[in-house]
């Protein structure tokens, strides 16, 4: 029996296609890149203090504890550390040491002589009056302030926790302790003036001198305490149980329901983050229910290109590049909503620049992909964005705005007019809704429309983003086209210059595509470039060319219609070098190659057929090597291109002779095959059929024929 799928299948099939698989591939990854990139929790709401509630009422989906505001828990851990009087410890033998540092002051007495009148006996008076005076102002203790614990010089603490041997007794700083070596000398110079005679006053400055606190600050037991202190505040304020309404739509948010939301947000967030089973079983269904709406979402998009975007679907470069745009545009709304949420930005989401999306868009695709482009982007970053239904529809119709006003934005004075069209439509927005939510032109919030300023700017700055993703994705927006369709181009200034008739007829051929691509929703702009471009290989040998011919003289009438044929096709091929010397986008050099598609060369064929009426002939030869049109806008310039050729043909053409001629020429293209590949319906043939034939009729009008002015005779 044999297996249906072997490897050799598998390798098969995805050789052959690759293309499809990797179309897919490509959908899949942007489809799971956007469900990782929303919110893992289902608290998605923008509250401020003291500003409305935008939603509608609020019940508790769940009994959650009130958490404290980080400013009411700070005010509360900053009250319990200064009630936490400092730690400080006593210093063993810094007396002994201030003793041996003053004895060494002393005057030497030796001999038992007397130095001055500072005598032996004088020595041991002082030494020991010294003893006593350090043992009273040790055993009361000088303290060492810590400078966190001192202000303009004097101590900021009533008492201090004095640790000795791991027991705890209390200081108080204005009677139990000297707080400094200033009082503590001032109460030895007092104490020599009173007691002792006043020789022995010579002792005051030594003693002053030595003198060293016995009580510094214990940073370390200090910290642990205060440490220990905080653990104990409380972090809540009370519970909200299940179903209580937090708060009603309309009402202000004030601070108790701000702590109320704030809590349930946390409680959302910690719950998402737990790592029990049950929790976890919920964040996974969060992230399947994503990936489920993202798959609809983008699959419809898919769909909306294969149907009426086929060309965009099935050019695996353009379908990147959008899937690449949707996905970079919602992980930038995800990074703003982060980082305002851990405070490291005050930017408002109003700043966001959503009409980027749609400018960019429409320049490459058009505008029924651009606008598909902008609703998804709006509808998924309605997932991640903390706003409510009237944000998201705020930069739904600036979208559209956006849309229409870049209609035919090609130039710089345009974009300008375009992004005051798109700034109006903002502001209109803006205030009709504030005053729906606020019923007040004072409480509408106009430092939101400042921010709308800002983002109308970064709009702008999308027209200058444009040329780079031509360069990296290989592209052509209208504003390329506009500049290439300036007649003051170097290789059609040489066309109008060496082939006068090509260029002429190029020109022509240009307002008729363009005309016809209007009605029928193609590109007109392209259509134009891509006319006016044409024929460009018949620069080299204009003259064999019949619109360059300004005399009889025709040079095939010398050479044999083989030759003639060769020369003919040659200007396709000729054509093509020329642009890519002239660096051309491919999407115009595709003109070139398809403006004849696969068609004979039809007057050189027949009559070759008159001249070799028993030789067998080589069709092919006398064929275009096309390939066929692609799209609508190559098929009109194909049928442009004939019908403008044969025009030229009829010297004095009637309304029903235009008529057949467009009828035969369009009529024979389809019968010979040439719109197979392109999507152009028979609706678009009809319609670009009455188009060059209203064209044509004005270019070849009749005139009225004036009568014959005569002299009124005289009776």
């Amino acid at each position: 029996m044999q297996i249906p799928f072997s490897f050799k299948n598998i390798t098969s099939l995805i050789v052959n296609k690759h293309m499809v698989i990797l179309r897919y591939v490509l959908i899949l990854a942007c489809i799971a890149l956007i469900s990782t990139l929303l919110p893992k929790n289902n608290f998605n709401y923008d509250f401020e203090l003291n500003m409305p509630w935008k939603y509608d009422n609020l019940y508790a989906p769940f009994t959650f504890t009130i958490e404290k505001l980080p400013d009411e828990l700070l005010s509360e851990q900053q009250s319990m550390i200064d009630s936490i009087a400092p730690y400080y410890k006593l210093e063993p033998k810094v007396k002994e040491k201030v003793l041996e540092k003053f004895t060494a002051q002393l005057p030497k007495v030796t001999d038992g002589k007397s130095v001055g009148t500072f005598t032996r006996k004088d020595s041991v008076q002082v030494a020991k009056t010294a003893q006593r005076l350090l043992d009273s102002l040790y055993k009361k203790g000088i303290v060492l302030l810590d400078e966190e614990h001192k202000q303009n010089g004097k101590p900021s603490v009533n008492t201090l926790n004095l640790l000795v041997n791991n027991t705890v007794s209390i200081l108080h700083t204005g009677t139990d302790v000297f707080t400094n070596l200033t009082d503590a000398c001032q109460y030895i110079d007092n104490y020599v003036k009173i007691q002792l005679p006043e020789r022995n006053q010579i002792m005051v400055e030594p003693l002053c001198n030595s003198l060293q606190p016995n009580i510094t600050f214990d940073r370390k037991t200090t910290r642990q305490v205060t440490e220990e202190e905080l653990k104990k505040v409380s972090r809540s304020k009370g519970v909200v149980q299940q179903n209580e309404l937090i708060i009603a739509q309309g009402a202000l948010v004030k601070e108790d329901q701000y702590s109320k939301l704030q809590s349930l947000k946390h409680a959302y967030e910690t719950q998402n983050n737990a790592p029990n089973n049950a929790q976890l079983i919920n964040k996974y269904a969060i992230n399947i229910g994503h990936f489920i709406l993202v798959l609809i979402t983008i699959t419809l998009f898919v769909v909306f290109l294969q149907i009426f975007e086929p060309p965009t679907f099935y050019n695996s470069r353009k379908l990147s590049f959008i899937l690449l745009f949707i996905a970079v545009f919602i992980y930038l709304i995800r990074l703003v909503v982060d980082l305002r949420q851990i405070g490291q930005t005050n930017f408002s989401l109003y700043m966001v620049p959503y009409c980027i999306v749609p400018i960019v868009m429409r320049n490459f695709f058009g505008n029924r992909a651009a606008m598909y482009v902008h609703l998804i982007i709006v509808l998924l970053s309605g997932f991640i964005v903390p706003m409510g239904f009237e944000f998201l529809f705020l930069h739904f119709i600036a979208g559209m705005a956006a849309i229409l006003a870049n209609e035919r934005a090609y130039y710089w004075s345009d974009f300008f007019k375009s992004t005051g069209f798109i700034f109006v439509t903002y502001l209109g927005g803006f205030v009709g809704i504030s005053l729906i939510q606020e019923g007040a032109w004072a409480n509408i919030h106009w430092v939101n429309l400042g921010w709308l300023v800002v983002n109308t700017f970064f709009c702008l700055l999308a027209y200058p983003l444009i040329p780079a993703f031509e360069k990296l994705f290989g592209f052509v927006s209208n504003i390329t086209l506009a500049e290439l369709s300036d007649l003051n181009k170097p290789i059609l200034r040489r066309l109008a210059r060496k082939a006068p008739g090509t260029f002429a007829h190029s020109l022509q051929v240009a307002n008729l595509a363009e005309a016809a691509s209007s009605e029928i929703g193609a590109r007109p702009l392209l259509a134009k470039v891509g006319a006016l471009y044409h024929d460009i290989g018949k620069i080299l040998r204009p003259i064999y060319f019949t619109e360059n011919q300004t005399t009889e003289i025709n040079p095939h009438d010398d050479i044999p219609y083989i030759e003639s044929v060769r020369i003919i096709k040659e200007h396709v091929t000729h054509g093509i070098e020329l642009a890519k010397k002239e660096r051309l986008p491919n999407v115009i050099i595709d003109f070139i190659r398809t403006h004849h598609g696969t068609t004979r060369v039809e007057y050189f064929y027949q009559n070759y057929l008159k001249e070799n009426p028993r030789q067998e002939v080589d069709e092919p030869y006398f064929r275009y090597p096309g390939p066929l049109p692609y799209s609508k806008e190559t098929a009109v310039v194909m049928m442009a291109d004939s019908v403008e050729a044969a025009s030229r043909s009829m010297q004095t053409p009637t309304d029903e002779q235009i008529n057949q001629l467009v009828d035969y020429i369009i009529d024979s293209k389809i019968r010979d095959n040439q719109f197979v590949n392109c999507d152009i319906s028979f609706k678009d043939i009809s319609t670009i059929k009455k188009v060059f034939k209203k064209q044509l009729r004005s270019i070849y009008h009749i005139r009225i024929s004036y009568p014959e002015i005569t002299e009124r005779q005289e009776v």
